[in-house]
C-alpha cells in the first residue's frame, strides 16, 4: 500500500477523556456524601411536613441526582424529572438550575450531547437571573465540553475562557482549575504541547493549593499525557509514576484506571512490551468493571497495538476490532481512527488489500476530521505561493513599464471622454430618478394617509369589543344575581301572604264573643305571626346583602387592595356564575364542587377585578361543561366543574395563593393552546364571545404580581390555575 503509515505508533491521549470527564466537578461541591447516607437523610426529613418545598430538602436532592447522573445516568434521568417539578413547585430557582445542569451531565454521560446542551442553555438562563451569578461559570464550562465534544472547538474555547473570567471573580477555584483542563484540551489536540502543558500546570497549581488529591492526580496524569506525545517518554514516566502510586493510596478505580492506562501508553513508547500488557490488562478489568467506555476502548486498541509488534496478529485483530466496536458505540473519532490504522496494517500484513484499503480510509476520514495540521501546512503553502508570486509580478512590472506609459497615455484620454459620456447619461438618469421618487413620494404619502385611517378604524373597533366583552361580563352577572335574588323575595312574598291569613284567623277570632273565644288558637296564631315576621327579616337582610354585592359588582374597580376572604369569594363568584348561565339557558345542567384548603389566609386583594377573573374562569367551564357535541358524544359522563384553592409555601414571604377551576369538557386542542390568552381569539361560535375574556382575566392577574397558567388534555379536562401573592 503506497500510503502505508508504517510501524508509527498512532496517539492516544488520555487527557482527552479525563479532560471530558471533568465537568462534573463544577456540579456539585458537597457531594462528598455517598447515595446511602444522602437518602437516609432526605427520607429524616420527609417525615415533617411541607418537605417538598423545603430548600434544604432540594439541595439534598439535587446531590442525589449528581451522584445518579454520574453512576447510573438513565435512572438518573426520571428521577430528575421529580426534582425538577419540586423545585418549580416550590419557585426555588437556585435549584431548578441546579437540576436543570445535572441533568445536562446525565445526558452527556449518556453520550446525548445535543440534548445536554439545551438543558445547560435553560440552567443557564436562570442562573443569570440569580444574585452574583455564582452557577454561571460552571453552566458555561460544560456548555463548553458539550461544544469540544461534538467538534466546535471554537465555540468550546469561548466558553471555557468565558468560565474561567467569571470564576475569577466568584472565586470558584473548582471551577477555574476545570476550565483549564478544558482549555488545555483543545491546545492537545491541536498539537499546542507547550501551551497545553502550561494550563495543566496551572490547574495543578490550584489543586495542589486546594488539597484536592484527586484532581492532582489527574494533573500529573495530563502532564505526563503531554510530554508523552512531545516524544519525552523518560520525563513523563516520572510524573505518571507520582500520579500511580498516589492513585493506588486513594484506592480511587477510576484514577488507578487512569494512570495504568497513561503509564502502559509509556512503557509501550519505551519498548518495554511485558510491563505495558500487565497495565493494558489492569486498565480493561477496571473499565469492564466499572463501565468506563472511552478508556476500555484505548486500552483494547493500545493492547492490540503491542499484539501487533510482538506479530501475534490474529489477537491484535480481535482486539483492534473489539476497540473500534467500543469506540463507535461511545463515538469517538479519535480511537475510531487509532483503531482503523491499526487494522489497515494488519489487514495488509495478511494480505486482505481490500479491507486494509477501507480500514485506511477511515483512518484518513477520522485523522481529517480531527487534526489541524493538515489546515496549518495548507496555510504555510498558501504563504510560500503568495510571496512567489509577489517577486515574479515584481519582475514582470519591471519589463513591461515602458508600454504601460504609451497605454496609459490612451487609456487616459479614452477615459475622458468615457466621463464625459457618463457625465450626460448620469444627469438625465438622475432627472428621470427625481421625477421617479415624487411620484414614490406622493403614493408612499398616500398609503400612509389610508393606514392611520385604517388605524384609526381598529382601535375604534377594538374599543367597541371590549365594551362589548364588559357589557356581557355585567350581562351574565346581573342574570346570576336576579336569579340569586328571587329566592328571598320568594320567601318574603310567601311569608307575607302566610301573614296575612294568620291575621284574617286573629280577626276573625277576636270577633267572636269572650267566652266563644279560645285562648290558645289565638296565642298560636300570635307566635306564628312573630315567626314569620322573623322569617321576611332574614330573607330581607339576605336580599340587602344580594343587592350590596351586585353594586359592588357593577361599581368600577379602584384598583385599591384590601385584605379578602377568598373562600367567600370563590363561593360568591361560582353562584353567581352557576345561576346566570341557569337564566339564561333552562336547559343547563352541571354539577359544581369545592376543594378549599382548611385555614386559608387572606390576601391584599382587588375583589371587584379578581371577582372578574374568576366569573370568566367559571363561565367558560360551565359553558364547556354544556357543549351539545361533546355530551353526546359521552352521554354517560356527568358535567362538573371544580374549584380548589390552596396555599403554596405557607408562612413564608413566597407564600402563594393556587386557585385551579376544572372543568371534564372536550378540552384544548394543544395547535392553540398557546393563542387563548390572545386578546380577540376565541373558540366560541360567532356571537358567543368576543375572546377578550381570558385575555383580561391574564391581564388581572399579572397587575396583582401572579400569573395565569392553563392545562389541558382534549377529551379528558382543562383546567386553569391562578397564582396570587398572599
Amino acid at each position: 500500500m503506497a500510503a502505508r503509515i508504517g510501524n508509527h505508533r498512532p496517539s492516544a491521549p488520555s487527557a482527552a477523556f479525563w479532560g471530558a470527564c471533568l465537568y462534573f466537578l463544577v456540579l456539585l461541591s458537597a457531594s462528598a456524601q455517598t447515595a446511602e447516607q444522602l437518602q437516609a437523610e432526605m427520607k429524616r426529613m420527609e417525615a415533617g411536613a411541607g418537605f417538598a418545598t423545603d430548600t434544604a430538602y432540594l439541595n439534598l436532592a439535587n446531590e442525589l441526582g449528581f451522584i445518579l447522573a454520574e453512576s447510573s445516568p438513565d435512572s438518573a434521568v426520571s428521577y430528575l424529572d421529580l426534582q425538577l417539578q419540586r423545585c418549580r413547585e416550590a419557585r426555588y430557582e437556585k435549584g431548578e438550575a441546579e437540576a436543570l445542569k445535572i441533568y445536562g451531565n446525565a445526558l452527556q454521560n449518556k453520550g446525548d450531547f445535543r440534548g445536554s446542551i439545551s438543558y445547560y442553555s435553560e440552567a443557564l438562563e436562570i442562573a443569570k437571573r440569580l444574585d452574583g451569578e455564582k452557577l454561571v461559570p460552571g453552566i458555561l464550562n460544560n456548555i463548553g465540553l458539550v461544544n469540544y465534544n461534538l467538534g466546535n472547538y471554537a465555540e468550546a474555547l469561548n466558553s471555557f475562557y468565558e468560565a474561567i473570567k467569571g470564576a475569577d471573580l466568584t472565586k470558584d477555584a473548582n471551577v477555574k482549575a476545570a476550565a483549564l483542563n478544558n482549555v488545555a484540551l483543545i491546545y492537545f489536540e491541536q498539537d499546542k504541547l507547550e501551551e497545553a502543558k502550561e494550563k495543566y500546570r496551572e490547574m495543578l497549581a490550584i489543586y495542589q493549593e486546594t488539597g484536592n488529591k484527586g484532581r492532582v492526580i489527574l494533573a500529573y496524569n495530563n502532564i505526563g499525557d503531554v510530554e508523552l506525545k512531545q516524544n519525552k517518554p523518560l520525563e513523563a514516566l516520572k510524573n505518571l509514576q507520582v500520579a500511580y502510586q498516589s492513585a493506588t493510596e486513594l484506592n480511587s478505580p477510576e484514577f488507578v484506571e487512569m494512570t495504568s492506562r497513561t503509564l502502559a501508553d509509556i512503557y509501550a513508547a519505551l519498548d518495554s512490551a511485558d510491563r505495558a500488557e500487565e497495565l493494558y490488562l489492569q486498565s480493561i478489568a477496571l473499565s469492564r468493571e466499572n463501565g468506563y467506555g472511552v478508556p476500555y476502548a484505548h486500552s483494547l486498541i493500545g493492547l492490540a497495538e503491542l499484539y501487533y509488534q510482538k506479530g501475534e496478529l490474529q489477537q491484535a485483530t480481535d482486539l483492534a476490532k473489539e476497540g473500534l466496536a467500543q469506540a463507535e458505540t461511545m463515538a469517538q473519532p479519535m480511537q475510531m481512527r487509532n483503531a482503523n490504522e491499526l487494522l489497515s496494517r494488519i489487514y495488509e500484513d495478511q494480505g486482505d488489500f481490500q479491507a486494509a484499503l477501507r480500514s485506511f480510509q477511515l483512518f484518513k476520514f477520522y485523522n481529517d476530521s480531527i487534526n489541524t495540521s493538515h489546515s496549518q501546512r495548507l496555510t504555510a503553502t498558501l504563504e510560500a505561493e503568495y510571496e512567489f508570486s509577489k517577486k515574479e509580478m515584481e519582475y514582470e512590472r519591471a519589463s513591461s513599464r515602458q508600454r504601460w506609459i504609451i497605454f496609459s497615455a490612451c487609456a487616459g484620454l479614452l477615459a475622458f471622454l468615457i466621463i464625459l459620456f457618463v457625465e450626460y447619461r448620469n444627469k438625465k438618469n438622475l432627472d428621470k430618478a427625481y421625477h421617479s421618487l415624487q411620484d414614490k413620494n406622493n403614493e408612499i404619502a398616500s398609503k400612509n394617509e389610508a393606514l392611520e385611517k385604517a388605524l384609526s378604524q381598529l382601535k375604534a373597533a377594538q374599543a367597541q369589543l371590549i365594551q362589548a366583552e364588559k357589557m356581557a361580563s355585567l350581562g351574565e352577572l346581573t342574570a346570576g344575581i336576579a336569579h340569586e335574588i328571587q329566592n328571598p323575595l320568594n320567601f318574603v312574598t310567601n311569608f307575607s301572604q302566610l301573614s296575612a291569613e294568620l291575621i284574617q284567623e286573629l280577626s276573625e277570632e277576636r270577633a267572636k264573643k269572650p267566652e266563644e273565644q279560645d285562648p290558645d288558637l289565638l296565642d298560636e296564631i300570635l307566635s306564628d305571626l312573630q315567626l314569620n315576621l322573623g322569617k321576611i327579616n332574614q330573607h330581607g337582610k339576605r336580599a340587602d346583602s344580594i343587592v350590596k354585592g351586585m353594586l359592588e359588582h357593577s361599581r368600577a374597580s379602584t384598583g385599591e387592595k384590601v385584605q379578602t376572604d377568598i373562600k367567600s369569594l370563590i363561593n360568591e363568584c361560582l353562584r353567581l356564575s352557576f345561576h346566570g348561565l341557569r337564566a339564561r339557558d333552562k336547559s343547563f345542567s352541571a354539577d359544581f364542587s369545592t376543594e378549599v384548603e382548611p385555614d386559608l389566609p387572606q390576601a391584599q386583594l382587588v375583589p371587584q377585578d379578581i371577582s372578574r377573573l374568576l366569573l370568566n374562569l367559571l363561565n367558560n367551564a360551565f359553558y364547556a361543561c354544556a357543549n351539545a357535541d361533546f355530551r353526546k358524544e359521552n352521554p354517560d359522563l356527568k358535567p362538573l366543574v371544580t374549584v380548589s384553592a390552596s396555599c403554596i409555601a405557607k408562612g413564608s414571604p413566597k407564600a402563594r395563593l393556587k386557585i385551579s377551576v376544572t372543568d371534564n369538557g372536550p378540552g384544548i386542542p394543544p395547535e392553540i393552546i398557546d393563542k387563548i390568552f390572545q386578546p380577540f381569539f376565541t373558540t366560541k361560535p360567532t356571537g358567543h364571545g368576543t375572546g377578550l375574556g381570558l385575555s383580561l382575566s391574564y391581564d388581572i392577574a399579572k397587575a396583582h404580581g401572579g400569573e395565569l397558567t392553563v392545562q389541558s388534555v382534549p377529551g379528558e379536562f382543562t383546567t386553569f390555575t391562578v397564582f396570587l401573592p398572599v
